[in-house]
């Protein structure tokens, strides 16, 4: 590692996004993973102060703050909401004590988060300032977003980074939607006129690049796309990407009996989500429109 370079804490390292982040990051950066404990994963702990310790420093630059349990890795039991929950609520606390405990604190916090903060809303266009939803996603995201407060008091800047659909071929939904879609086996959710919020990868590490450098951007931050989809054109564009049919709908209520609350929460939740504040701040996306951002990351 080099001495040289600014140094960053990285939570949720080995996730699909943190993975990326670390090596995209790496040329400016000293990237940092930070390391939970083998306790509870409602109650994740690191070795922030340990990693202060033995890299010789009172403070990193920057902290990016990720981890959280999949949310939709299994079927929702009452336990698993609540691991859910805490894992993301009781980990930010813990980490935002952590550095409040010390004299010097980083210069930036930045936080995942989710559009699905703005909960189900169809026929809405949702910037920053929209309103909260009122489904349980919505209340998760709010409840992490509110864990981050206390920083505000401090001198560190705070930004929450409202997530859409992050598209990778290596994880996340899109991986899980490959295999189905190259047998022939894909097609549109339910009604499939329910809008999907979305980000390629590439551009979801870029914004975060660009809200390290900004230091006039902090608050709430919707990382998608500029140009939300519908479900079916979003398993239309991904069919024809692969050069496969898209004709297997799968109606509402079989959508329901297979993912039960997910579906709902998840995949036939609707949000038109508009990053405005990366706009006004003149990112400028690398994949703005979904055909192409396919066809980049599929070639």
């Amino acid at each position: 590692m080099n001495a040289n370079k600014p140094i960053l804490f990285l939570t949720g390292q080995n996730g699909m996004l943190g993975q990326y982040l670390t090596e995209f990051l790496s040329d400016q950066y000293q990237v940092v993973g930070l390391q939970r404990d083998g306790q509870s994963p409602s109650r994740p702990r690191w070795n922030y102060a340990d990693q202060l310790k033995q890299l010789g420093i009172d403070t990193p630059q920057a902290v990016i703050h990720l981890a959280g349990a999949g949310i939709a890795d299994k079927r929702w039991s009452d336990h698993y909401k609540q691991v859910i929950s805490d894992s993301r609520t009781a980990g930010t606390q813990w980490l935002v004590n952590e550095i409040l405990q010390h004299e010097a604190r980083p210069q930036t916090f930045l936080c995942a988060s989710a559009i699905g903060y703005y909960g189900h809303r169809p026929k809405e266009t949702l910037i920053e300032q929209s309103i909260m939803g009122n489904n349980f996603v919505a209340q998760v995201a709010a409840h992490w977003e509110h864990a981050c407060q206390p920083l505000q008091n401090s001198e560190v800047r705070l930004a929450n980074l409202r997530f859409g659909m992050i598209l990778s071929p290596t994880g996340g939904a899109l991986k899980d939607m490959l295999l189905p879609f190259k047998l022939g086996l894909g097609g549109r959710l339910g009604g499939g006129q329910q809008m999907y919020s979305w980000i390629a990868i590439e551009d979801a590490a870029r914004a975060i690049q660009f809200i390290l450098q900004d230091a006039s951007l902090s608050g709430p931050i919707n990382l998608t796309a500029p140009t939300a989809v519908s479900n079916q054109t979003f398993t239309q564009t991904l069919a024809q990407t692969l050069h496969r049919p898209a004709f297997m709908h799968m109606p509402a209520f079989l959508v329901r009996l297979i993912f039960g609350e997910v579906a709902d929460e998840l995949l036939l939740a609707d949000a038109q989500v508009v990053p405005e504040r990366l706009i006004q701040a003149g990112f400028e996306f690398t994949h703005p429109q979904l055909p192409a951002a396919m066809a980049a990351m599929l070639a």
